[in-house]
């Protein structure tokens, strides 16, 4: 199946309002790990498991089936976690060769990290004794802020004009469109789900001001498809002292206007997916 089957799915599902987007999340029974040889083995067994489940379903273009699959750290988290735009669109398959610098450059601005030192988005990371708080932005909020104005021609941008710049930009493009697409499925599906709030904005202190490191098109689709990885966040703000704000909801109030916006937005798209697939040049 291909990623504009896969598309035509996600479309039909959204509008008959079949099963649920994502039903991800930590599992709350997770034993505590003491032992750094036994905690590694566990870890070094889900990433296999990981890689060898995923491959099928990344090549057919189920990032959310990827999503489901994905090993999200330890609570409380032990060693460095991330998850970037470069590790989603190469989880399936080998990148072709010299792709390395691209994907790099995918990561300044895709990237989520969590670890028992530092914390980030989108390649800004601070020290957890610099964060001063989380802010949280509903998913409303979330979908509200993507723009498919400009964005494939944004990424064009970034990669410079080597060997493999049209398969890192056809992978990226479609993968991030398919988190739009898989994020305002779920806000239509269900509207209490869409007024959530999801860890969106770390506010830590610089050398001279305060700084704000804040998801982006790819980040902030992926801590609303991912509860679990909200709650970890959320968990170590606890543990570390760092206060969590919840922003004021932007969802819009009457349900029939709230619809009607989430199914343009849901279609715009869509259509922006399948035309920027045609215009991307290898």
């Amino acid at each position: 199946m291909g990623m504009k089957d896969r598309l035509d799915q996600i479309k039909q599902r959204a509008q008959d309002a079949g099963k649920m987007v994502v039903d991800v999340g930590v599992d709350a029974a997770r034993e505590k790990r003491d032992a750094a040889t036994g905690y590694a083995r566990d870890r070094r067994d889900a990433a296999v498991n990981f890689a060898d489940n995923t491959k099928n379903a990344l090549r057919e273009g189920d990032v959310e089936e990827l999503l489901r699959r994905l090993p999200l750290p330890s609570a409380p988290v032990a060693e460095p976690w991330q998850w970037s735009l470069s590790k989603l669109i190469t989880a399936g398959a080998k990148p072709p060769t010299g792709t390395g610098l691209l994907l790099r450059q995918l990561d300044r601005f895709g990237t989520i990290d969590i670890g028992p030192e530092e914390v980030g988005f989108d390649g800004d990371t601070a020290k957890w004794g610099k964060v001063r708080a989380f802010r949280t932005r509903t998913i409303d909020g979330i979908i509200e802020k993507l723009s498919t104005d400009g964005f494939v021609e944004g990424i064009e941008t970034v990669l410079p004009p080597v060997p493999g710049r049209g398969w890192v930009s056809e992978k990226a493009t479609s993968a991030v469109f398919t988190l739009w697409a898989l994020v305002s499925e779920l806000a239509i599906k269900d509207p209490e789900a869409g007024r959530r709030q999801v860890v969106c904005e770390i506010e830590y202190k610089g050398w001279i001001r305060t700084k704000e490191a804040a998801t982006g098109f790819f980040t902030g689709p992926v801590m609303a498809l991912l509860p679990g990885l909200d709650e970890i966040f959320r968990g170590e703000a606890q543990r570390h002292g760092v206060p969590v704000e919840a922003a004021p909801s932007t969802s819009i109030e009457n349900a029939e206007q709230r619809a009607a916006w989430l199914r343009e937005k849901h279609a715009a798209i869509l259509a922006k997916r399948e035309q920027a697939a045609k215009e991307i040049e290898y």
